[in-house]
């Protein structure tokens, strides 16, 4: 057990190594990586108590430094300081992220809303955008995309072009019949083990139980009991203005006209034909990552791993 776990310790702060993220002890814990990450068949959960009496014991002194209650790589000292430091800059984002959700959150078909990305995991800079996991009404996925991106473009805040800043990146749409997330590996897990839910708890309860292969890669897996700190109250006022919207919207039958014109734009997209871009344009999913950071992660965990 002990060896195996402290394989799994090593190679969870090399993984986070690579994005730039020291981490505590109970971070380690809840994040642990197993170490058949190529392979995942799942592993043994461990206690907190287990992973504090492993680093306590000095057996990774030479793979492993601490400081300040953080475990990192040797001369990696200096992420301490920009962790903490990214910590407040992402608090101060996730309340403006939290307010534009409750107005969000009357959007016509919207049934979910989600934080991914380095703001959920704490470590954003003062130039990180807002990623945003969207969960639209089976069979309204392209109108329902349409008025959330046009709300957005409106208002200001929608992510475009050289306007990065506190701008919501909207890359990833599904429908609510469509939970599952289709690509299972490390990163994948990882985005989606630090995932804030926005918007509508219970739904964020039923994606987790659709997505338990997450255990595979990270054995102290556990189910989320309680709302998070930046999760918005569902309002009646607000259900009752996007109930209107979709009732007046369900009147116009453009789902179809929507779905051909963004498809064919989509096409026309180079980026659409990039080598190792990730783009899915359908009824059930809508996910443009035309240059995804999972591989180039990867690799960088595996050479920092074997070093």
């Amino acid at each position: 057990m002990s060896y195996r776990l402290g394989k799994n310790i090593l190679a969870t702060v090399t993984y986070y190594d690579v994005l730039n993220m020291p981490l505590s002890a109970f971070e380690i814990w809840k994040h642990l990586i197993t170490q058949e990450f190529e392979h995942p068949v799942g592993d043994t959960p461990c206690t907190l108590g287990d992973v504090a009496r492993f680093l306590a014991s000095g057996q990774l002194t030479q793979r492993i430094n601490e400081q300040n209650g953080f475990y990192f790589l040797p001369g990696r000292e200096a992420l301490v300081a920009e962790r903490i430091r990214a910590e407040k800059i992402s608090a101060a984002k996730l309340k403006r992220m939290r307010r534009l959700a409750r107005v969000l959150a009357c959007v016509p078909y919207l049934r979910m809303l989600g934080a991914t990305g380095s703001l959920a995991m704490k470590n954003g800079t003062r130039g990180s955008d807002w990623d945003m996991f969207v969960v639209l009404r089976s069979g309204k996925i392209w109108i329902g995309r349409t008025l959330l991106t046009g709300f957005l473009q409106c208002i200001g805040k929608r992510r475009h072009g050289k306007k990065v800043r506190d701008r919501a990146c909207l890359n990833y749409f599904v429908t609510d019949d469509n939970l599952e997330i289709g690509i299972k590996d490390l990163f994948s897990a990882h985005e989606y083990r630090f995932f804030i839910p926005l918007v509508n708890f219970e739904l964020f309860q039923i994606f987790e139980l659709k997505n338990r292969w997450i255990r595979e890669y990270h054995p102290n897996f556990a189910l989320t009991m309680l709302p998070s700190l930046w999760t918005v109250e569902s309002k009646r006022f607000a259900r009752h203005i996007q109930q209107i919207g979709e009732r007046i919207f369900d009147m116009f039958t453009v789902e179809s006209w929507l779905a051909s014109w963004q498809k064919e734009k989509i096409r026309r997209n180079p980026k659409t034909h990039m080598s190792g871009s990730m783009i899915e344009a359908n009824d059930h999913a809508l996910i443009f990552l035309p240059s995804p950071r999972g591989p180039r992660v990867f690799e960088q965990f595996k050479e920092r791993l074997s070093a």
